[in-house]
């Protein structure tokens, strides 16, 4: 379980939009035949990837209402065999990062347990998942479209201080995290959290 002090909701309510805002970017940039391209999620399209972060965002906005999740939709890996995206990927990815900024905001969420797919957590600990789903997926589609991408310095520095606290190797056996991959020693602070979290760099 994360031991991370909550900052604040106002702070990191605007550190979560400031993730959305970067991958709702890379979205909107990718050229239409890039959807079809390979992605670092190993056997998943861009588009899949595309649609496995809309809806596990979508998750995560009903846990934080606090909404009846069954077995099958707390599965975040099927969604990337559902059309979420529509014709406008980057407005789809939007419009779920809003709710999702709104339910933190509106109901406490960050000061209570709240249900989640492992139990009952803190909160605050949806708004982590929140930003290590949309910076790494945000990557994942980025580095498989060649499209540019800002990911902001403080949203890599809390999922990098979330990823390595807690039950690491439990995480990467349940397939949260894929094994890890070596770093070089002049690699960005976001590289060698890529990297931590099992993805291969160029």
């Amino acid at each position: 379980m994360n031991t991370e002090p909550n900052p604040g909701t106002a702070d990191v309510v605007r550190l979560v939009e400031r993730a959305f805002d970067a991958t709702v970017a890379v979205l909107g940039a990718v050229p239409a035949e890039g959807w079809d391209a390979a992605s670092p999620c190993a056997g998943w399209t861009v588009r899949q990837v595309g649609n496995h972060l809309v809806g596990s965002l979508s998750l995560v906005d009903r846990y934080a209402r606090e909404e009846p999740v069954s077995a099958a939709d707390a599965d975040s890996a099927r969604y990337a065999d559902v059309d979420l995206l529509g014709d406008d990927p980057a407005k789809a990815l939007r419009a779920v990062a809003e709710r999702c900024a709104a339910a933190f905001s509106a109901f406490d969420t960050l000061d209570r347990e709240v249900p989640f797919v492992i139990g009952q957590v803190p909160g605050f600990l949806l708004t982590r998942v929140c930003l290590l789903e949309s910076l790494v997926h945000g990557w994942d589609i980025a580095h498989a479209t060649g499209t540019p991408y800002r990911a902001d310095d403080a949203v890599i520095g809390a999922v990098s201080s979330f990823a390595r606290r807690g039950p690491i190797e439990e995480r990467r056996a349940a397939g949260m995290f894929a094994p890890e991959q070596p770093a070089r020693p002049d690699d960005t602070e976001f590289n060698r959290l890529l990297a931590f979290l099992g993805r291969r760099l160029p």
